[in-house]
Formats: C-alpha cells, structure tokens, sequence
C-alpha cells in the first residue's frame, strides 16, 4: 500500500504508478477534462430552437496509457501481473462511507500532479484493461491502457476537514459543490432540524435517542447505528450542501455533530 508523494504519481487502492515506478504513464485523458454535460434542454416542436433546461455534470472516465517495464528486480511481465492483479474489476460500488461494508466501495483514487493543488482523491473502479501484445511484449517493453470510472465526477483535497459544534462553519475553496457527511453521537432530541446557512433546512422526527446518526449527504443515505433509517428524515426543502467558493453556518437546534467535508473541485 502506498500514497503519491511526489509530481505525476497515482495510486489506486494502494497500487503505485507513474513517476519513480515500472508503470510509466505516457498520456491521461479525462483527468483534467470537464466531464460530460447531462443536459435538459427540450425541443420546441415547431419552433425553431429548444427550451434552455439545467446542465449537470455526468460521470468521469480517466483513460491512462502505460509503458511498462522491467527493473534490476524484476522483469516487465511480473510487474504487468501485478497490475492486472491490483487493478481487478468489481460488480457493485458504493460511495465511501463509515456504514457500508468495504467489499461494496469504490476504490480509492489518489493523485498528485504538482505541488501547487498537492494531494487530491476519487472514488470509482477500474472499466477495461486493454494490452497490446506484439513482439515489445516479449521483450518487455509492454503498452497497457487501463479505463478507470468515476460515479461521482469531482475530485477533492485529500485531507478532510472535520469541525464540531451545534454551529460549525464549512468552508469549501474548491469551485465544485461538495456534500459533507454528518455524525451526531447522541441525538439531541426525539426532534431536530439542520439548516446549511442558505435557508436550507433538514427535518428529523421520530428518532432514537439512544442511537448514533450518520448522513451522508452525497450517498443520500442516513444510518442509526449501521440499521438504514432514511424515514427519520420527514421534511427537507432539500439535501444539505456547500456551493464551490463559499463559506457558511451550519446549525443544528440542539445538540451537537460532527461535520466531515473536503474542498471539491471539477
């Protein structure tokens, strides 16, 4: 297991390339792309044009092409079955959370690109493994093309900042919206609500007070102790978030949480 420390390094799980390993990265597409548009934009029948509707980001696809090949250690064909064995595919993939078992996660994706925006994180799984084989792969100099997909298309810091209170403040420098995740150890009260500053609120009913919540605002999903309990949210004017470039107030009405986020980028 490790984690890129230095320029043009990747990891996957734990699994090192790029700069300083066997893995040479020669091309990435995708990564510094703005993903895919989801648009709902309507046409006007016998109008010339279209009704403007709202854009959304789809997910990512990252494209790496590599160079693999052999060391004083070891040659380019072991090195190719530990890629192929580190970047295996996998059926379902869940958002990260403290809930879910990690056999149903994403895989976790880090990269540094250069000192300036430091280390930054994903969450997807590997899409395709696609090799050439030609006389270099004997010779071990072995061209390799790994597709890697990302549900959720934004990239974050990967240091998390986690602030407690019955008012924190959440501060996203990043350009892209993230969704924080929430924990309260003790639930202030059978009833409770949660407000993010921009008139945004979260309704919570019917709780139980002897057990931990855990909302994690991206996923959607909320946990009493690891039991499902999405009903407990009765009223929301939406899902709780915080805009790219903004800093507000979130408060609960009483008790206390803990907020998790990471600066969110696209």
């Amino acid at each position: 297991m490790a984690t890129p420390s230095s320029a043009y390094q990747f990891a996957f799980n734990g699994f090192l390339f790029g700069a300083g390993t066997p893995y040479v990265v020669e091309n990435i597409d995708g990564l510094a792309d703005l993903p895919a548009i989801r648009v709902q934009d309507d046409n006007r029948g016998y109008i010339d044009g279209s009704w403007s509707g709202r854009d959304f980001l789809d997910s990512r696809t990252v494209t790496f092409d590599f160079i693999i090949t052999g060391d004083g250690t070891h040659n380019a064909q072991y090195y190719y079955k530990q890629l192929q064995s580190n970047l295996t595919y996998q059926q379902l993939g869940n958002y990260p959370s403290t809930i879910t078992s990690s056999a149903y996660q994403l895989g976790l994706f880090q990269f540094y690109l250069t000192s300036a925006t430091g280390l930054q994180r994903m969450y997807g799984r590997v899409r395709a493994i696609k090799t050439t084989i030609d006389p270099d792969f004997s010779f071990g100099f072995i061209a390799t093309q790994v597709e890697f997909y990302f549900p959720d298309p934004r990239y974050y810091d990967d240091t998390a900042t986690v602030t407690s209170g019955t008012s924190v403040t959440v501060n996203n420098t990043g350009w892209a919206t993230t969704c924080p995740t929430i924990y309260i150890a003790t639930p202030p009260a059978s009833t409770f609500s949660i407000t993010d500053g921009f008139s945004n609120y979260m309704y919570f009913s019917n709780v139980n007070t002897s057990q931990s919540i855990t909302i994690d605002l991206l996923a959607r999903s909320i946990y009493q102790n690891s039991t499902y309990a999405r009903q407990i949210l009765t009223v929301a004017s939406s899902w709780l978030s915080q805009p790219g470039n903004t800093s507000s107030t979130w408060s609960m009405s009483s008790g206390s949480m803990q907020v998790t986020y990471r600066n969110a980028y696209v």
